[in-house]
């Protein structure tokens, strides 16, 4: 007894004095000893009981599926089969740093297929999730079997490139002058709208502009026109927003890695990729006129202030986010041509997949796609695009935690789950 006061003054707690010690008013200190020790030990670095984990951060310690062999979660996701490193590109390299990180428990594909062709696999229920360069529309939601939800996941940015050796600086452009360019309208690079946006700047005399486009289907040609749209009526009232059936000009390339490639032998070539898309010494990145007067390269700052400039009305977007677009985003700092990529998910996993999906896949599926929101972006930012602003992070994951099996969220289930099997430990 005199050794059980000792410690318990030792920790700072004055016990009262008693005359007759019973049983339950012992243990009942031993517990005020034990709790007061454990929040000092945790508080001091004494006592650290969370497990060590090589990993990425996320909702997940190091996994281990040793036990469970024969009944590792196999999940399918559709992306674009665009090979620029784009989000939806990248979402495949996310997927093998994930399993990797947690012990290999899951699997997660991308079989090869377009990003509409996505939605087709969630129809039949070929792929669990699906990943877009652009909000889907209400009639493609409305073609799904069962009500789902539509939720930024990445940010991304179209860069506009060029040939020009000899250039004294960084070439500004705006998009009234490349609506000029890909109309065939402008086609000089001594051309006086061009030398009027870059005074200083030694321009070739008598350089044509050799325009490269992308001849696939490619969300980046849908972005640049929508952009164009935007910025000149007379493209607009030919061509429209969206994807164009084919370029007015221009020598069309099937990827971003050919387009460099070409534009990269030919002075006074022009074109556009996404950025992260390596790119050669001899070829620069344009700055671009965003609606502030500003020009702005891609860099991954001028991005994440276009979102943010929008991040504000993220909450007010809808279920759909149709319509959304971050193109010309306000603010002195914005990169005009940048652009959101995002996640369709079942809103009820269960329902959806008749039985077909087990809680333990519906499980480590909502955790890779918390992952990717919250965590992945971290670790993947050289791969081409950045960092969501914290608003619409937040937005997505209130919508995320909605996601249900049956009824009841996903995400909360995975909360202290003992269950092992096919999820590990959460």
């Amino acid at each position: 007894m005199d050794e059980f006061e000792r410690q318990a003054r030792s920790t700072g707690l004055t016990l009262p004095r008693t005359r007759k010690s019973r049983l339950g008013t012992v243990a009942a200190i031993v517990a005020v000893i034990l709790i007061a020790s454990v929040g000092l030990g945790v508080a001091t670095g004494w006592m650290n009981f969370r497990p060590a984990s090589s990993g990425p951060p996320g909702l997940l310690g190091s996994q281990s599926c040793s036990t469970f062999v024969g009944q590792k979660v196999r999940l399918a996701g559709a992306t674009s089969s665009d090979p620029d490193p784009s989000f939806a590109a990248s979402l495949v390299e996310l997927a093998g740093q994930f399993t990797g990180a947690y012990g290999s428990c899951v699997t997660i594909a991308y079989p090869t297929q377009s990003g509409d062709e996505g939605l087709s696999a969630m129809s039949a229920r070929s792929a669990d999730f699906t990943v877009l360069e652009s909000p889907p529309t209400l009639g493609e939601l409305s073609s799904l079997p069962a009500p789902a939800y539509v939720l930024p996941i990445g940010l991304s940015s179209l860069s506009v490139i060029y040939h020009l050796p000899n250039l004294s600086g960084t070439l500004q452009l705006n998009g009234s002058i490349l609506a000029g360019i890909y109309e065939g309208k402008i086609t000089q690079w001594d051309a006086p709208a061009i030398g009027a946006l870059n005074p200083g700047l030694n321009l070739p005399s008598g350089v044509p502009i050799s325009v490269f486009v992308r001849g696939d289907a490619t969300t980046l040609n849908s972005v640049l026109s929508s952009y164009l749209s935007d910025a000149s009526a007379s493209w607009n009232s030919t061509y429209g927003p969206g994807s164009p059936a084919r370029w007015p000009t221009g020598t069309e390339e099937s990827s971003g890695a050919a387009l460099v490639g070409a534009l990269a032998n030919v002075t006074g070539a022009i074109g556009y990729v996404a950025t992260g898309t390596p790119l050669p010494p001899s070829v620069g990145t344009s700055g671009l006129e965003n609606p502030a007067g500003s020009f702005v390269t891609p860099e991954s700052s001028a991005v994440t202030a276009a979102a943010a400039a929008f991040a504000g009305r993220a909450s007010g977007a809808g279920a759909n986010w149709t319509g959304t677009s971050l193109l010309d985003a306000p603010g002195n700092l914005s990169y005009p041509v940048s652009f959101l990529s995002y996640l369709i998910v079942y809103q009820d996993l269960g329902q959806s997949f008749g039985g077909n999906l087990t809680l333990g896949s519906a499980e480590w599926e909502m955790t890779f796609l918390w992952w990717v929101l919250t965590d992945g972006g971290y670790l993947t930012t050289p791969l081409g695009f950045v960092e969501l602003p914290s608003p619409i992070v937040t937005t997505g994951q209130i919508v995320m935690e909605k996601v249900a099996f049956d009824g009841k969220s996903v995400l909360e289930s995975t909360e202290g789950s003992e269950t092992g099997g096919e999820t590990g430990e959460f």
